[in-house]
């Protein structure tokens, strides 16, 4: 066993720092002299604070509505740009919007589920004007030709 110079607590032999004070002044060969009174026991030390990184967490609360609307219009707009779908489009910008003002967790998702979904309909309206020949040579054609 070794005892701390610093508070005198009894420490496991394989402790790096001493149980009770945390500092690190070890000295195995002798323990702490106990003056005139030999049969003096150090009395066990008191278990001290855990450290930070054995703490638990505050458990988060739950997702409200608005972080699900969130959720759906980014998945919404990820699933309308490959899908390029005329209803995802819509629903990933009002779920995302919604989620956006109203919400409180998920403001970053929110904004790329807007974007995301904002390009993927004017692509989407870009390519069915192109199919049905909508749009004027000069822009379908541009400057090269």
């Amino acid at each position: 066993m070794k005892y701390c110079k610093n508070c005198g607590a009894e420490n496991n032999d394989n402790n790096i720092f001493c149980f009770n004070c945390r500092c690190e002044s070890f000295n195995p060969e002798q323990p702490i002299p106990m003056g005139s009174n030999a049969n003096m026991t150090v009395p066990p030390a008191a278990p001290a604070a855990l450290p930070v990184y054995m703490m638990s967490a505050k458990p988060k609360p739950p997702l409200g509505i608005f972080d699900l609307l969130t959720i759906l219009g980014f998945v919404c707009a990820i699933v309308g740009m490959f899908s390029i779908s005329l209803i995802l489009h819509p629903i990933g910008v009002l779920t995302s919007v919604i989620g956006f003002v109203q919400g409180k967790r998920f403001r970053g998702l929110a904004l790329a589920g807007t974007v995301i979904s904002v390009v993927g309909g004017i692509i989407y309206l870009v390519i069915s004007l192109y199919n049905n020949g909508l749009l004027p040579e000069w822009i379908t054609y541009g400057a090269l030709h």
